[in-house]
């Protein structure tokens, strides 16, 4: 990019400086990955999208839309997201001032992955753009990369996703290349693909990490960047360019929904996962030979389904046959049994030594209370937003992890999938049922407005300059705020 405004600066002289400018004001307003710039969650300081809105309140457009969990993504002029309908897995361009439908292609799987009998949609990785191109990635067909008009430019197909889940980890770019995260059942691994040509660039198997659904992050400090990866147990950062493993951080639960963050020089994660808290809840396997002397009926060395008792064990069948040949075997026993004996449910921050390592050693806290499931955490101004499933927040000084205030009530109960997101002073908070409560930031609980949109909503909010984007189970709102520039 560099080389190319230098050509133009030869060409035009002047005329470059305001090229320059107006680049880097449009930067401003572009949300070009999930949770926007470099993953954040946080819009730009100029943004001011609405405090009140709703179906017909401050609506600047609305359009129907398939079925899908993704969220919208925004470059210059242009709105993108993906869906799934008769069959079919969909790429979409919406005009951003309008919502009208600029192009959409439709891709045929040979086969659809399994996904949550409820809540579950083969359409649920958020795609990511560099300005060139556009990225996708479907648990069916495996990545894909297009140009900003819709035409195909590049094919990687992969293997059907192997968690009753579906795929939902979110593509990001790092530099010449496109990352994606494959935590899955069996043949885990973390894939970077050339962002130009699609070919493979290097892959890291995964081995030790069962069902993951975060996205990476990518985090600059010390003069280097990370690209961290959240995952069974571990978060873990590697040399983006190599995938080389640099560091590790323990205390992630066994399934993570959640995707890191970072602030003010420290990394933030939570993650929070059923029978992973130390209490009569905790889940924990006998061993297996134990378990073979008991339930072994045919006296093969392993089990079938029909062959485990009622119980954990075979509520999670799938999760513990890992190579899907409908049986648990040893190995895939014992790993989960390792992974069951030591998780631990928490959030917790972690800033680099004076060298830039990175370590459990440089932990600064870790807190076990109000944990999110799927909603991804926020820092802004200062402060770590959380949200636990039922309607609680959790704001944690980000330093100490000294709450400001724990699992105070929002007043919406229900499940909250969608990630928290922050502008002009205030948190989005957004429930699976489908209502935002906006709450003011700061060190006690404020809620300023809630909104019930009418249907359910997984996806997390776009907030760019005075828009609030929203997609529901149906629609795609566009909520217009302040003029920029302006207070509200």
């Amino acid at each position: 990019m560099r080389a190319r405004r230098s050509g133009w600066r030869a060409l035009v002289g002047g005329v470059c400086g305001l090229a320059v400018g107006l680049l880097t004001l449009s930067a401003a307003d572009n949300w070009p990955q999930f949770r926007g710039p470099g993953g954040a969650g946080v819009a730009a300081p100029g943004a001011r999208p609405p405090v009140t809105f709703g179906p017909s309140e401050s609506v600047a457009w609305k359009t129907p839309v398939p079925s899908g969990n993704s969220s919208p993504i925004v470059w210059g002029d242009r709105l993108f997201l993906t869906g799934f309908a008769d069959g079919k897995l969909l790429v979409l361009a919406y005009d951003r001032a309008t919502g009208r439908e600029l192009w959409r292609r439709e891709l045929i799987p040979g086969s659809v992955e399994e996904v949550h009998r409820t809540l579950g949609n083969p359409a649920s990785a958020t795609p990511v753009t560099d300005g060139e191109r556009l990225y996708v990635h479907f648990g069916s067909i495996g990545l894909l990369a297009f140009d900003l008009e819709g035409r195909e430019q590049w094919r990687l197909p992969m293997t059907l996703t192997q968690t009753e889940y579906g795929a939902s980890s979110s593509p990001i770019v790092a530099g010449e290349n496109v990352i994606q995260l494959v935590d899955q059942d069996g043949d885990s691994h973390l894939l970077a693909v050339n962002r130009k040509t699609g070919r493979v660039s290097w892959r890291v198997d995964r081995p030790e990490m069962r069902r993951g659904f975060g996205t990476p992050l990518l985090w600059t400090h010390d003069g280097r960047t990370d690209l961290v990866v959240p995952g069974t147990l571990w978060l873990i950062g590697y040399a983006p360019e190599t995938g080389e493993e640099r560091w590790r951080v323990s205390g992630l639960a066994r399934i993570t929904c959640t995707s890191p963050v970072v602030g003010d020089g420290m990394l933030f994660t939570a993650s929070w996962t059923t029978g992973g808290d130390r209490s009569a809840d905790r889940i924990t396997m006998p061993s297996f030979d134990e378990f073979l002397t008991l339930h072994d009926a045919d006296h093969d060395g392993r089990f079938t389904f029909a062959e485990l008792p009622d119980g954990p064990a075979k509520q999670r069948f799938k999760h513990l046959d890992g190579n899907r040949n409908q049986l648990v075997e040893r190995a895939e026993w014992e790993s989960m049994a390792a992974i069951f004996s030591r998780v631990e449910n928490q959030s917790f921050a972690v800033k680099p030594d004076g060298k830039g390592g990175v370590s459990d050693a440089g932990v600064l806290w870790r807190f076990k209370k109000g944990l999110p499931y799927v909603a991804s955490p926020v820092f802004y101004q200062g402060r770590l937003y959380q949200v636990k499933n039922g309607g609680f927040l959790t704001c944690l000084d980000p330093v100490t992890g000294t709450p400001k205030y724990v699992e105070e009530r929002l007043g919406v109960i229900g499940d909250y999938y969608a990630s928290l997101v922050a502008a002009d002073g205030r948190i989005y908070v957004t429930s699976q049922r489908g209502t935002v409560i906006v709450v003011k930031a700061g060190d006690t609980l404020e809620v300023l407005a809630r909104t019930d949109l009418g249907e359910v909503v997984q996806a997390s909010p776009v907030p760019v300059d005075d828009l609030l984007f929203i997609r529901t189970a149906t629609q795609l709102y566009a909520f217009r705020g302040a003029s920029i520039g302006t207070a509200d």
